[in-house]
C-alpha cells in the first residue's frame, strides 16, 4: 500500500538515511491504520514529505485520488521547504 511517489535526492548521508528509515516505519504504522478504517467504509489518504520524496499510504480510492493531484503533492513540498528554510 505505501508508495513513493517522486524521489529526487542524490547520495544520502546516514542522519538522513536513518530519517528516512523512520519516516517509512511510520508511515508503514499509518498503513495499518488505513487498513482498519477501509473495513468501515472510509476512504483515506495520507501524504508525508521528507526532503523531495512525498510517501502516500491509504486505500487505493485514496491513493489514486493522491496520485491524480499532482498540486496537493507539490504544495506539500513547497511547504516543507519553506519550513526548512524558516
Amino acid at each position: 500500500m505505501a508508495q513513493v511517489v517522486m524521489s529526487a535526492l542524490p547520495a544520502e548521508d546516514e542522519e538522513s538515511s536513518e530519517s528516512r528509515m523512520v519516516v517509512t516505519f511510520l508511515m508503514s504504522a499509518l498503513e495499518s491504520m488505513c487498513k482498519e478504517l477501509a473495513k468501515s467504509k472510509a476512504e483515506v489518504a495520507c501524504i508525508a514529505v521528507y526532503e523531495t520524496d512525498v510517501f502516500v499510504v491509504g486505500t487505493e480510492r485514496g491513493r489514486a485520488f493522491v496520485n491524480t493531484r499532482k498540486d496537493f503533492q507539490k504544495d506539500f513540498v513547497k511547504r516543507r521547504k519553506g519550513r526548512r528554510d524558516a
